[in-house]
């Protein structure tokens, strides 16, 4: 009872990680116009407290997932929690002693700052997960990973837009409070033992990657471009959804946001569900996979004849929930596949992957949006290609029948 006690903790521990990412954005999304309207800034200067956020942070994931292999899960994460601490001081501050650009740029450097320390979080808590779990005590980390993930989406620009009535840059506090919570749970009750201690030298680590990418190419990449598609598809039809709530229907604020969380809720519950039964089984987790795209295919072709405002949340969300089987299943297909000495390098491109499709989705749904049924045929086709891609790498389907028992 002690031992499945001290292991829900250590996986709500891990858990905070993504969230710490996605909050690191989303939070100070309502807060924008506030920065604005104090600093005195252009709506581009605006746009440039996300920006260069991002930016840092896909930068960085595949460089820590590098460092992490040969030092440690543990000390690069303690490192970037004390960094976005460090960049939430600076961005806090910054209004208070300083004024104008002076303020902004200091603002800027401290978000750059929060940037490179998030590239450390979200990755790191898969390779963590897959390092310290096996079996179904694997996928529930994982599966928790992709809760928590959820949940920042749907929480942090709520909270945002709470905290902006009174301190705007009381938000920056928030986030460091987040950030010192991680940093002591991880502190405290994480223990690598000595897996980290005998890295690979370079040679070897090369020669490692490569054969896993040689054996594993036809297993993982499709996995990678799927999951990427998905988010991307995802965040594109949050955009427009927003965007037409606002536009077609009048619909603002508060019960504005009930809608897009609605979706958001169902992909946290699947999530959450499938990596609480599916365990480290490859039949299973082909069958998640499966399930998930499917789901996704029909809710398109629906999207394709039916867009109006009923339509669209039911459809997200059977987009989401379809989701919520899928992005669990790959969380587990990708750490489960590598060895720990490789993990941090392969789970870091995977999450660059993920990455750059959220951030790709509100660009591509912007450029297409004003022909809803050509956007959603063009959506429809992208996931029945990435569907075909990921099937077709594999040599048997488990339906109806047994394939291969374990990752």
């Amino acid at each position: 009872m002690k031992k499945e006690r001290s292991t829900t903790i250590v996986i709500y521990i891990i858990g905070l990680l993504p969230f710490i990412m996605v909050v690191g954005n989303s939070m100070f999304i309502p807060i924008i116009p506030d920065i604005q309207h104090e600093l005195q800034l252009t709506a581009i200067e605006g746009g440039l407290v996300l920006t260069v956020f991002s930016i840092p942070a896909a930068l960085m994931i595949p460089i820590i997932g590098f460092i992490s292999d040969r030092a440690g899960r543990k000390k690069v994460i303690l490192t970037s929690l004390i960094l976005i601490m460090l960049g939430s001081v600076m961005s806090a501050v910054a209004p208070v002693l300083l004024s104008g650009q002076a303020a902004f740029s200091m603002l800027l450097l401290g978000r750059f700052f929060q940037g490179v320390g998030a590239g450390g979080t979200a990755p790191m808590a898969m390779a963590l997960a897959g390092d310290l779990f096996e079996g179904l005590d694997r996928s529930k980390a994982l599966g928790t990973v992709e809760v928590f993930n959820s949940l920042g989406k749907v929480i942090s620009p709520i909270i945002g837009a709470f905290i902006a009535v009174y301190l705007w840059f009381g938000t920056f506090y928030i986030y460091f409070l987040l950030a010192f919570i991680a940093f002591f749970g991880i502190k405290v009750w994480i223990n690598e033992g000595d897996k980290q201690n005998n890295p690979l030298r370079i040679k070897e680590y090369h020669r490692s990657i490569k054969k896993i990418l040689v054996s594993e190419f036809k297993w993982l990449i499709p996995i990678f471009l799927a999951s990427g598609v998905g988010l991307l598809l995802l965040f594109g039809l949050m955009f427009y959804m927003s965007y037409n709530l606002e536009e077609g229907y009048g619909i603002y604020g508060t019960l504005k946001g009930i809608y897009l969380a609605l979706p958001l809720v169902a992909l946290t519950v699947f999530s959450y569900w499938t990596g609480k039964n599916m365990g480290d089984n490859r039949d299973k987790v082909k069958q998640f996979l499966i399930i998930g795209l499917t789901l996704l295919l029909i809710s398109f072709a629906l999207l394709i004849f039916f867009h109006g405002l009923v339509s669209l949340l039911l459809l997200i969300s059977l987009a989401s929930i379809g989701l919520g089987f899928f992005l669990p299943a790959a969380n587990t297909a990708v750490t489960s596949s590598v060895g720990k000495q490789e993990r941090g390098l392969v789970v870091s491109l995977y999450s660059m992957i993920r990455f750059l499709g959220v951030a790709l989705g509100p660009i591509t749904f912007s450029i297409l949006m004003y022909d809803p049924t050509e956007l959603f045929f063009s959506s429809f086709f992208l996931v029945g290609v990435s569907f075909i891609i990921l099937i077709s790498s594999w040599t048997c389907i488990p339906i109806l029948k047994e394939c291969s028992p374990k990752i």
